[in-house]
């Protein structure tokens, strides 16, 4: 799983620049809309900017977490090092059980916000 990820973290830090752009916007766009900014007449774009801004840290965060991976120590390793790396990659398991359960929760608060906003 961790593996995949990885791919997933190599793919998305190509695009690491146009995700911190789509954060910035959807940031500003979601304080335009709550300050009441005379450019923004209504809260119609209030939640895209939401879930903009969610998704964005997500792919952000994920392309960052997962990027180096430890490979699996051989048993020529020495017992502390075959050690250090099994607990880096038990809390790159746990972060990655997270960052899925994250996903789905995201999926799911995508889905209600989009059926309430149109």
């Amino acid at each position: 799983m961790i593996e995949r990820l990885q791919r997933i973290a190599t793919i998305l830090a190509r695009f690491r620049l146009s995700i911190v752009v789509l954060a910035g916007f959807s940031l500003v766009v979601l304080v335009l809309s709550v300050l009441d900014n005379p450019l923004l007449d209504s809260d119609t774009l209030l939640m895209p900017a939401i879930l903009g801004f969610c998704w964005a840290l997500m792919l952000y965060s994920t392309g960052e977490l997962f990027q180096e991976i430890p490979d699996k120590a051989g048993s020529e390793a020495t017992f502390l090092r075959r050690m250090a790396v099994r607990v880096r990659r038990g809390m790159l398991w746990i972060l990655g059980i997270l960052t899925i359960a994250s996903v789905a929760a995201l999926l799911m608060l995508s889905y209600q916000l989009m059926r309430v906003w149109l």
